[in-house]
């Protein structure tokens, strides 16, 4: 069914509609193929090098980070190669927890040495100094620190012990050396300090770094503000993190799925139903890991803003496309069209119809022989109705010539003359009237008559059918005296007339009436013939409406020739006089009688008729 229906609907479509469908899958089907393999293409390479891009960013961060770290480390080492330090840390050589207090020269040549190195370092918090009995030696003010700690108390130290002197790196944490309330966190690049020569451990030193300094590394990178960043040490403790705006650690979403130590590499992960490009790399010098956490939106976001961008001029592209191709179809089929709506009136009978505009394609040529093939037909329609015409009228010639108008005139004369004599007035008024008409038919040759003229010769015929009818029929006639010198064609009233008393009073047992008016509403003349006869039925109305509607043609005029004073006649002679100015039409129903109105255009004065 539904291929019938495609089947039927595709029979269906004009031209126009075709041409415009056929247009637009032409161009729009490329189009938007070419449009969606684009976007594919350029989706993938954003997506490939957005991941490059994150993975770069990664590795430079690791090594700034390790630059960074190296420079910490070089200056852990420096208070090995200065006698100075190792002789003051020396004098203080015992357990942990036992010192009390150092010399203040011990301090203040401490305190030079350590400002010295931490001099236009904003990113040192402090730098310490510990003997192994807990005297402290800082750089920062005495009373921004302890003078005498014991690092037993705090549990991060312990990750310099069996360090045999290597660095390392702590995590953050908050030193209890510091005298200040709410100190934040800290990274700290410690080293125990040995005796070059004994290598017997004289104390530590220890390098506080401000977390600042780890955000300063990546403001200098365009790194992704919506991604999250975390540096982990090799036992997969937090260094530092950077989460994005306004999200939560990302950190802490690893360890509640325990997959931190699962991921590795490069890789597409899914933390809370979200997906993520996870990149890690790791240094071999440090024992860090970066760690980037990219939203996949964010790395297909200039892929979303390209599909945007596609879709939109996809769809002013076929906008403009579905325009030029309406416009290209309307001008390849407006000869076509042009030509069959002049086919279709030349159909309803109307043979005056002619092709304007002329193209010098195909197109034209079929116009010009349109133009052509409807002047031959219209010149032979002229040919055959002129000759029947000229035959109708040499019959009547022939019939005027069979009898001579006088003897009938001086016969009807002596008929009327002894009717008077016998006192039969009927009789007399009835070949009065029959004269009148023979008069106004045969010695009156004009075509064109004034209504007064058209009404007395009706009511001639009218004096003779109430004499017929012995006063069962009464006609009435309503006029207005403006409308009596109106031109309207010769017999054209008195077939109304007869058709009414024939078809409508002819055979009702009590008679009847008719009425007949004439009007002027606006420039037309309405002639109206009304009776209360028999009717018709509204089916044979409308047929004959429709008979009466049809433009003349020969075989008309043929089939008429017997009843050529009948509702068909005087409709042919309208439309030949005034063309479609002019009407007949009948109106009425079964048993109420029927009705026929005349339209005709009244003409200006001084316009001629012809007929």
């Amino acid at each position: 069914m539904m291929d019938k229906a495609l089947d039927y609907s595709k029979r269906n479509m004009n031209l126009r509609t075709k041409l415009l469908v056929l247009f637009l899958v032409l161009t729009l089907l490329p189009l938007s193929l070419q449009g969606w393999v684009n976007y594919h293409h350029f989706s993938q390479t954003i997506d490939r090098k957005t991941e490059q891009f994150t993975i770069d960013i990664i590795r430079q961060i690791n090594t700034n980070l390790n630059r960074l770290l190296k420079d910490f480390e070089r200056l852990s080492l420096l208070p090995l190669y200065d006698q100075m330090v190792l002789g003051i840390l020396g004098k203080y050589n015992a357990p942990m927890g036992t010192a009390t207090w150092a010399k203040s020269d011990d301090y203040l040549k401490m305190k030079l040495y350590t400002s010295g190195q931490a001099y236009d370092r904003p990113e040192i918090r402090g730098i310490h100094l510990i003997s192994n009995s807990g005297i402290l030696f800082s750089n920062l003010d005495s009373l921004a620190v302890k003078p005498v700690w014991d690092s037993r108390q705090d549990d991060w130290f312990a990750e310099l012990g069996g360090s045999e002197g290597e660095w390392r790196l702590l995590p953050p944490h908050n030193p209890s050396y510091y005298t200040g309330k709410n100190e934040e966190a800290y990274i700290s690049v410690a080293r125990e300090i040995r005796d070059p020569s004994t290598l017997k451990r004289l104390g530590y030193i220890l390098i506080d770094i401000r977390l600042d300094a780890f955000r300063q590394l990546l403001s200098n990178l365009n790194f992704e503000e919506n991604a999250s960043l975390m540096i982990v040490d090799s036992k997969q403790r937090l260094v530092f993190e950077r989460t994005s705006i306004g999200g939560r650690s990302a950190y802490n979403q690893l360890l509640q799925h325990g997959q931190l130590q699962g991921y590795a590499g490069n890789q597409k992960v899914v933390l809370d139903g979200s997906s993520y490009l996870y990149v890690q790399h790791h240094s071999n010098y440090s024992g860090l890991s970066v760690i980037s956490l990219t939203p996949s939106s964010v790395i297909q976001k200039e892929s979303g803003e390209m599909l945007t961008f596609t879709f939109g001029f996809a769809v002013l592209c076929m906008a403009a496309v579905a325009i030029l191709a309406a416009l290209l179809s309307y001008r390849v089929t407006r000869p076509l069209i042009s030509l069959k709506q002049n086919m279709i009136r030349v159909e309803q009978g109307d043979f005056t119809q002619r092709v304007t505009s002329f193209s010098s394609d195909e197109f034209g040529q079929i116009s010009r022989g349109f133009n052509r093939m409807m002047e031959e037909i219209h010149r032979l329609f002229n040919e055959v109705f002129l000759l029947g015409i000229r035959e109708r009228e040499a019959e009547l010639s022939a019939l005027q010539s069979q009898i001579h108008p006088h003897f009938i005139y001086n016969t009807l004369e002596s008929i009327n003359m002894m009717a008077i004599r016998r006192k039969h007035a009927e009789v007399s008024h009835m070949v009065t009237a029959l004269g009148k008409l023979l008069r106004y038919t045969i010695d009156k040759v004009d075509r064109i008559v004034l209504l007064q003229e058209e009404i007395a010769f009706v009511q001639s015929y009218v004096r003779i059918q109430q004499v017929r009818f012995d006063g069962r029929l009464e006609v009435i006639f309503e006029f207005e005296e403006e409308v009596m010198s109106c031109p309207i064609p010769k017999l054209i009233l008195q077939p109304l007339v007869e058709n009414a008393v024939y078809h409508g009073i002819e055979g009702q047992e009590d008679g009847g009436t008719i009425w007949v008016s004439a009007l002027q509403f606006d420039q037309e003349l309405l002639l109206t013939v009304r009776d209360n006869g028999k009717g018709l039925s509204q089916e044979e109305i409308d047929e004959w409406n429709e008979s009466l509607s049809q433009i003349p043609s020969s075989e008309s005029l043929r089939c008429n020739a017997e009843d050529n004073l009948g509702l068909t006649n005087i409709a042919q002679r309208l439309h030949l006089i005034y063309g479609q100015a002019a009407s007949l039409s009948v109106y009425g129903s079964l048993g109420h009688g029927l009705a026929a109105t005349i339209t005709i255009p009244l003409q200006e004065k001084g316009d001629n008729v012809h007929v």
